[in-house]
């Protein structure tokens, strides 16, 4: 069993990471941090774990574990990280996911007082990144959309199939976190459905940047994030200009190539629901084309494959276990 500890446990990811280390066979979870929960019950924050005996901690009492998964704010793990030398760290955060430390500070509105640390991280999407996380010793989770446009287009760009990229995607009420803001609200989120961050969203420069670390192929993306009212879920639309004509056999045939060995991507008849990766790691995908567009549909859970499921994939593999391990693998929505 490897000692494990969960730094910033009390919001949506680290209710998730607790829950998912909590049954893992390989993990002992043994602290779960929250300075401003330190002391209480871990379900004052996450009542469905009202059964498991344990308080939230504060980071003095982390030491023996040798992982931290961190669920911390963007920009919190940056200031804390000299508290966890010699550990492997996890994180579910953006701090060090961008290699270029004026894009983070641009697009996440801070400065990094860590950027130095950003070479000790390697990025953890398994599907692409499998064998640099294999040997890595901290891991940089990616964001949610950034998951489900990577995973969307990356075939093609591996290929050099596309030209003009336009990603529509829709996210629920969870993916704005734990506390409440004037937008996350329930009488402004239930019937309402809204386009926000126009052109500036954070995550275009970390699908950019991993797409041209793995292909060397930069692409013309347009990224459009929207916010649906729903809870849980990413249900993204990638409508792609192709340079030569291909016909939907052969475009499902480079998925197939890419993606036939991974577990977690599920490549449907017809279009994905989110209804249907609720609550797993996986991500479906749906493949379309007419012959000069192609349309990817893509759907996950934006707290697990999109947050604490794959920070948990990542550790499987570091540790050489099934990638499966300890991770749900059905949805209960029919």
């Amino acid at each position: 069993m490897i000692p494990c500890a969960i730094v910033g446990g009390s919001g949506y990811i680290g209710g998730e990471l607790i829950r998912l280390l909590l049954s893992h066979p390989k993990i002992n979870l043994v602290a779960v941090t929250a300075n401003e929960m330190a002391g209480f019950p871990i379900s004052k924050s996450h009542p469905n774990l009202s059964h498991v005996d344990m308080n939230f901690n504060t980071l003095e009492n982390i030491h023996p574990a040798e992982v931290i998964f961190s669920a911390l704010p963007h920009g919190k793990l940056m200031e804390v990280i000299h508290s966890f030398s010699g550990k492997t760290i996890i994180d579910t955060s953006a701090d060090f996911r961008l290699q270029n430390q004026s894009e983070f500070e641009k697009f996440y509105k801070t400065s990094h007082c860590a950027f130095e640390k950003t070479k000790l991280f390697s990025y953890g999407l398994p599907e692409l990144f499998r064998s640099t996380i294999k040997t890595a010793k901290n891991i940089a989770a990616p964001g949610c959309f950034a998951t489900a446009a990577i995973l969307s287009i990356f075939p093609i760009v591996a290929e050099q199939l596309n030209k003009e990229i336009i990603i529509n995607a829709v996210t629920g009420s969870s993916g704005s976190g734990i506390k409440p803001k004037d937008k996350t609200n329930h009488s402004f989120r239930a019937d309402s459905f809204y386009a926000y961050e126009l052109f500036n969203h954070r995550h275009v420069p970390e699908i950019k940047q991993a797409l041209l670390h793995k292909t060397g192929h930069d692409i013309d993306l347009t990224f459009q994030p929207h916010s649906g009212p729903f809870v849980r879920g990413i249900y993204a639309t990638s409508i792609i200009k192709l340079n030569k004509k291909i016909t939907r056999s052969e475009l499902l045939n480079i998925y197939k190539k890419y993606y036939s060995d991974d577990y977690f991507i599920r490549l449907v008849d017809d279009t994905p629901n989110i209804k249907w990766v609720q609550n797993t790691n996986f991500c479906d995908l749906g493949i379309e084309t007419n012959g000069h567009t192609a349309i990817i549909t893509t759907a996950i859970d934006n707290l697990l494959k999109g947050g604490a499921a794959q920070a948990v994939q990542c550790f499987n593999i570091i540790n050489q276990f099934d990638e499966r391990t300890g991770l749900p693998l059905f949805s209960s929505n029919p």
